[in-house]
């Protein structure tokens, strides 16, 4: 992830080798790795061991990773919110929807979302 990312966040997520991509040099937090790229990011996951790599954000981080990745796992939340950084559009792309399941909003979450599951299409 990236680090504007994580520091929304503001700590590691568990069970999970968590990499940092940042240009700061010098940067650090605990119980996490930092990557001075994407392809950095990408060497050290795989020297640590990891079978598969979850590219969870930024905006710039996910265009830098879109060709490279071969699914996408998707929540929609079904509302519009003011902001300044989006996910790209996947409609009428080398994008196919697979999977999708759609929660009504209920007593935890106010809002209805949708799991997708998006598979690269190299037709």
């Amino acid at each position: 992830m990236g680090r504007k990312t994580f520091e929304s966040v503001g700590k590691p997520l568990p069970g999970r080798t968590n990499i940092i991509i940042t240009r700061q040099q010098n940067w650090t937090a605990e119980g996490t790795i930092t990557a001075s790229g994407l392809n950095h990011a990408i060497e050290l996951a795989n020297n640590s061991g990891c079978t598969d790599i979850f590219i969870i954000g930024g905006a710039e981080i996910y265009l830098l990773a879109m060709p490279q990745a071969d699914r996408i796992f998707l929540t929609r939340v079904h509302t519009h919110i003011e902001g300044d950084a989006f996910f790209p559009d996947l409609v009428n792309t080398h994008w196919k929807l697979i999977e999708e399941h759609q929660y009504p909003a209920d007593e935890k979450n106010i809002f209805a979302t949708s799991f997708q599951t998006w598979k690269r299409d190299n037709n």
